[in-house]
């Protein structure tokens, strides 16, 4: 996310890293995902979300609305995939 840095990307919006914080305290994510983070939403009511256990994380969304792991949608099989396809859903 560093290196991504934040802004539209297509139908994505990818947090700043100075917003991650404060989104993911709103969303409540530690709350109802731990473990995931979410890292941007799609402006139609689904968070973009990635767990903290893997170096190349897959990439899922969900439904700002329910923002458990088990709801999502795998969107790629890796950040780093999802990334070289410009962030596309």
């Amino acid at each position: 996310m560093l290196e991504v840095g934040g802004g539209h990307f297509g139908d994505v919006f990818l947090y700043g890293v100075e917003d991650l914080i404060e989104r993911n305290e709103c969303y409540e994510t530690k709350e109802y995902a731990p473990g995931w983070i979410a890292i941007g939403d799609d402006g139609g009511g689904r968070a973009i979300i990635i767990s903290f256990s893997d170096d190349d994380p897959q990439v899922f969304i969900v439904d700002h609305g329910v923002m458990e792991p088990d709801e999502a949608e795998q969107v790629f099989d890796c950040f780093t995939s999802w990334k070289a396809s410009y962030f596309s859903l």
